[in-house]
């Protein structure tokens, strides 16, 4: 059914939370059953728990002129992200580079990469813009979903700030519930491995999700492991600039994983990169990508 991964793990959360002792159940049917099918949200998220949406329900809803203007335009701005940004970069570069890599230069195949990257952020945060201007239009206050994630200086801050209500939900629900990092310094690499690969097959069911979930554990253990823990305030300039282009390329890298969808094609594209292999590389790649980027940052 439309939307069962989000309506599952709100209901989850409602569930565990009442478990756990940290909410009252409700005793209206008709507000548990708002929460679960509320429109804006209920495709493509934000994940919304039941803490946060359920008390909105006993206050009074009155149309507010501020909330309908900035929540109109929220919308906006995610119908742009989505149909200017997102589809044209699909259209005319990902697809055409991913469905064949060996024809395009390493250039070309680097430059879909990054359109990819753009793409799936301008659609993902396209559609989160749209369910809480929607939802705001409404009298509702649902969560931000995104913080510029590229601006991310290590694997933990890019989880601060991509896909908040997935990762938050993850951390709570499932890596905390695992023993978190209070079992030792192997039991935690073990539980950020499960919920990553957990995280990965989350998004469908196929190899690529579980690679990607995969990459992004064992970059998170092994960030862990050399104890990254400064935040991008206390870096030197230098210092934060370098960290976010690496960020960024590894993210890219996993993002390869997440797209290609077979090992056939994950090894094309960067067979093709690392090798600097020469092919086609269409002139329009060179002014959309950047334009994407410097938007997407």
């Amino acid at each position: 059914p439309v939307g069962i991964s989000f309506y599952t793990f709100q209901t989850l959360s409602y569930t565990i939370d009442i478990y756990r002792g940290r909410l009252a159940p409700t005793r209206d049917p008709l507000d548990f059953a708002l929460f679960v099918a509320f429109f804006p949200q209920l495709v493509a998220g934000p994940i919304v728990r039941a803490s946060d949406f359920l008390p909105q329900l006993g206050r009074r809803i009155s149309f507010d002129d501020n909330d309908a203007v900035s929540g109109l335009a929220l919308v906006f701005r995610g119908l742009f992200k989505k149909i200017a940004i997102a589809d044209i970069l699909a259209v005319s570069i990902v697809d055409p580079v991913y469905a064949d890599p060996s024809a395009y230069s390493a250039l070309a195949n680097l430059l879909a990469t990054y359109a990819y990257a753009m793409q799936i952020y301008c659609d993902f945060s396209g559609y989160s813009d749209i369910a809480v201007g929607a939802g705001r239009m409404l009298g509702f206050r649902l969560p931000v979903n995104f913080n510029r994630p590229y601006l991310a200086v290590t694997a933990r801050d890019f989880w601060a700030r991509w896909h908040i209500s997935l990762s938050t939900w993850l951390r709570d629900y499932l890596y905390i519930s695992l023993g978190g990092n209070r079992r030792g310094r192997l039991k935690t690499y073990r539980n950020l491995a499960i919920t990553m690969l957990l995280g990965g097959l989350w998004h469908g069911a196929a190899w690529n999700f579980v690679a990607w979930g995969a990459f992004h554990g064992a970059w998170l253990m092994f960030s862990r492991a050399l104890g990254a823990r400064r935040t991008a305030e206390q870096m030197s300039a230098p210092e934060r600039l370098l960290r976010r282009i690496v960020t960024f390329h590894l993210v890219c890298f996993g993002w390869v994983l997440f797209r290609a969808g077979s090992v056939e094609k994950i090894v094309g594209v960067l067979g093709q990169v690392f090798t600097l292999a020469p092919g086609r590389l269409d002139a329009d790649y060179l002014v959309w990508v950047p334009l994407a980027i410097g938007y997407g940052l």
